[in-house]
């Protein structure tokens, strides 16, 4: 008979080689690939941000003029130039979808690593690898890595910045505070001084909670802040100089002071609960893990937390920037990325906290007392990231709303949403059957794993759901996307007809339509008039509905809904000619 203590011996082994696994390098850049890479250019430009950003960077890669940003020509100040200066890097090998999402894809992965050195230092392997875990799979990271977009520039040198200053606090190294103020420096030429506003918010909040009335004048009064100034203040002083006050009310009073106070300066007004479901839908599929720092906070109560110096940080770290822009008047979702990674690491922390796994110890500047894990948390965590898994099974109900969903909203796609055609699309469209039941293979040995209590290798599988989710999309769907949501394949028509782009104008369309033109035809396409005034229009792109006498019907879009009218070389009266 074989001795049972060889079996347990047999299965420690076993555990702990998989356990390794999950720290193999190798993996990790193939997950990278598979989440944030694979398929990065498959998806035409979407939405109207993506389309005038891209422009506004070929425009400076062209012209040699990085300090003016230009939209179509004309000066535009809606944002400062991070972006437009990595992705006019990346135009140089060809200006496309792929390398205009670049910038925001490579920092979302750099980021990824500099957390987990971040976690590993606060909590231990175990608990950063799960923050890891949890941050990379999440739909709010991954959407916003594969956008051509400021906000994962801005929450990737935000986030790293904080990162150093938590560290200063507890060190107390001059060289993190340099750190710290240079990467501030870069945030604010991602997105503005909003950096600079929820960087002081956070750091005022850690003082005034633990009364570091000394730390706040070493902070303020250090010559580290010159690192902000080298690297901020040269674009902010020179656009001025060359583009005077028209800068200055363009960029700082509308598009960050009158965001913040008046709903109708760019009309993105929300109600004050818009955060809740966006950040439930961001942190998807790990929505119900949500519970686990809400239940902390009402059985231990705020004094616990905050007496904690690692956990108030990333509480004011959460708190603070979901509050400041909660009030905010205008509303947008990539507004609540910088709270992902701090939000993911508290989940995580108190996911492992009962894990048997050996963590580093807290030292006396990082807590002021080491408590015992909740039974009642311990209990809870399996089970929500057993739903979490759960969670999983959507995407094969959701994936057909991604299209309109991108061209139109979520909102407008759940209106238009019907049983029948999705079960079609499972069932009968373009992605084979083995991969759905692959999908759930993962999903059910994340159960299983889950059930075993063993919470970090469950993730893990749960991520690999995740990455073979984000390959259907970008491999099976991408054309389906295409057809809707980008404009890419009516620009592609247009050009085969040999029209070039001063000669095509459009008519009843939607904005972020017109826009996605504008980059792939190169050129700012007027709105076309039945009343004429512009000869040189031959090719008008119109509304499917509409109609254009004196005008070829030339190609149907029927996802994009639109129509290409060829004009007839007669200019259009609205009146008849009088008679002779």
């Amino acid at each position: 008979m074989s001795d049972p203590s060889s079996h347990r011996t047999y299965f420690s082994s076993l555990v702990t080689r998989h356990s390794s696994l999950l720290y193999n390098p190798i993996l990790h850049a193939l997950l990278a690939f598979a989440l944030f890479l694979a398929g990065l250019g498959a998806i035409g430009l979407v939405g109207p941000d993506e389309p005038r950003y891209a422009d506004v960077a070929r425009a400076m890669l062209r012209s040699g003029d990085y300090v003016t940003p230009r939209l179509f020509g004309a000066p535009w100040f809606e944002k400062p130039p991070l972006y437009y200066w990595l992705a006019a890097s990346f135009f140089r090998l060809g200006a496309n979808e792929l390398t205009a999402r670049l910038p925001s894809a490579v920092s979302a992965i750099a980021f990824l690593g500099v957390w987990f050195w971040f976690a590993q230092r606060l909590f231990g392997g175990p608990t950063a690898l799960l923050a890891a875990i949890l941050l990379a799979s999440s739909l709010g990271w991954i959407g916003f890595a594969r956008a051509a977009a400021m906000d994962m520039l801005l929450a990737a040198t935000l986030d790293a910045a904080l990162l150093l200053l938590a560290l200063w606090f507890w060190e107390r190294q001059t060289v993190r505070l340099y750190g710290f103020y240079a990467l501030l420096g870069l945030a604010t030429l991602a997105k503005g001084p909003v950096a600079v506003a929820l960087a002081g918010m956070i750091a005022l909040g850690y003082i005034v909670n633990f009364r570091e009335w000394a730390a706040l004048k070493n902070l303020l009064w250090t010559p580290a802040v010159a690192a902000f100034l080298a690297v901020a203040a040269p674009w902010y002083a020179v656009c001025y100089f060359q583009n005077g006050f028209p800068f200055l009310e363009e960029f700082f009073l509308k598009h960050n002071l009158e965001r913040l106070v008046s709903a109708d300066a760019l009309g993105h007004g929300q109600p004050i609960w818009y955060y809740v479901p966006i950040l439930a839908a961001g942190l998807f599929p790990w929505s119900a893990m949500l519970l686990l720092p809400a239940v902390e906070v009402i059985r231990g109560g705020l004094r616990a937390i905050l007496s904690d110096r690692r956990k108030a940080f990333l509480f004011y770290w959460v708190a603070l920037p979901f509050a400041f822009f909660s009030v905010s008047q205008n509303k947008l979702p990539g507004y609540l990325l910088p709270i992902l990674p701090p939000l993911t690491l508290w989940i995580a922390a108190i996911a492992m906290s009962g894990s048997a796994t050996k963590t580093s110890e807290p030292t006396e500047r990082t807590s002021k007392e080491t408590t015992r894990p909740d039974p009642l948390l311990a209990r809870l965590v399996p089970w929500l990231a057993g739903l979490s898994a759960v969670a999983l099974l959507s995407v094969p109900v959701l994936a057909p709303l991604l299209s309109e969903s991108l061209a139109t909203g979520l909102r407008h796609a759940l209106a238009e949403w019907n049983g029948a055609v999705v079960w079609a699309q499972i069932s009968k469209g373009p992605v084979p059957a083995p991969v759905w039941v692959v999908l759930v293979g993962l999903i059910a040995l994340s159960l299983y794993l889950l059930s075993r209590k063993q919470v970090l290798e469950g993730a893990f599988a749960a991520l690999l759901g995740v990455a073979v989710s984000m390959l259907v999309i970008t491999t099976y769907l991408s054309p389906s996307i295409n057809r809707v949501a980008s404009m890419r394949t009516v620009a592609q028509r247009i050009a085969s007809l040999g029209v070039p782009g001063e000669a095509v104008a459009v008519y009843r369309i939607h904005r972020n339509q017109a826009l996605q033109l504008g980059f792939y035809l190169d050129h700012a396409l007027p709105e076309w008039s039945p009343e004429g005034g512009n000869s040189e229009i031959s090719l008008v792109v119109a509304g499917q509905d509409e109609q254009i006498t004196l005008a070829h019907p030339a190609s149907l879009f029927p996802g994009q809904r639109v129509r290409l009218w060829e004009l007839i070389g007669i200019r259009i009266e609205t009146e008849p000619p009088p008679a002779p």
